[in-house]
């Protein structure tokens, strides 16, 4: 019979690849961690650590940052929104900016989401989580396939799916622009609920031809101003 072992002695410790060390452990120190471990010979690898967590990093040589779209990890946090907030500031006394598109950058965290997407100095996607986002996530993901809603309605849902899941604003704008252009019978409120979040994508994208251009529609819906100021605030967009 196989002896039991102690499942709290085996240790999984991935490590993420790195154009270079020192600029990866730098990034990170930025953003609070903590250098724990460093070298440089016979081959680069280093750790930063944070609230009981460690990333692990090993240089690759000769690695693109830019081809670098599919190795990250998941983050849990006991609040993904306090943890955005600061690291939005950092970024904006560090850089004068906040990154988003490019290398490094930090997704957009809408209102009531529970996560963020951060991208390193070397492409790394690391995702951080509310600790118990479980079921919010869920009944967001699923609202997209909710037949009992109206054709706009869910073309909102499936574009806040795309916008705050898979970070790709542009097939967000692609699903909203189809809807609008086929809506028919639909509520005052949706159609300006749409129109609000693509005139954001369009802003986000710098196209200001269809900022505008949805700009001008929302204003022929005659809603009250407080209603849309309702819908710019549930998405986070600033007037």
């Amino acid at each position: 019979m196989a002896e039991k072992t102690d499942h709290k002695a085996w240790v999984t410790v991935p490590i993420l690849p790195c154009a270079a060390i020192e600029e990866t452990l730098s990034f990170w120190e930025m953003l609070g961690f903590e250098i724990t471990y460093k070298q440089t010979r016979p081959y680069q690898y280093g750790v930063v650590a944070r609230g009981g967590s460690e990333l692990h990093f090993g240089r690759v040589k000769g690695m693109e940052t830019t081809g670098n779209g599919y190795n990250g990890c998941l983050v849990i946090v006991p609040d993904a929104e306090e943890v955005y907030r600061e690291f939005t500031a950092t970024f904006k006394e560090k850089l004068g900016r906040v990154p988003h598109s490019g290398i490094p950058r930090i997704s957009r965290m809408k209102p009531a989401t529970t996560r963020f997407t951060l991208t390193d100095v070397s492409g790394n996607s690391l995702i951080f989580v509310d600790s118990d986002s479980g079921e919010k996530d869920q009944e967001t993901w699923e609202k997209a396939d909710d037949k009992s809603q109206s054709p706009l309605q869910k073309a909102i849902a499936m574009a806040i799916r795309f916008r705050d899941y898979k970070e790709d604003e542009q097939a967000a704008a692609k699903t909203l622009d189809v809807a609008l252009r086929k809506a028919e019978n639909e509520e005052k409120i949706i159609l300006a609920e749409a129109l609000v979040i693509r005139m954001d994508l369009a802003v986000f994208m710098d196209n200001r031809a269809r900022a505008e251009a949805c700009s001008e529609l929302l204003s022929q819906l005659g809603l009250p101003q407080s209603d849309v100021d309702g819908l710019m605030q549930k998405h986070g967009i600033e007037q």
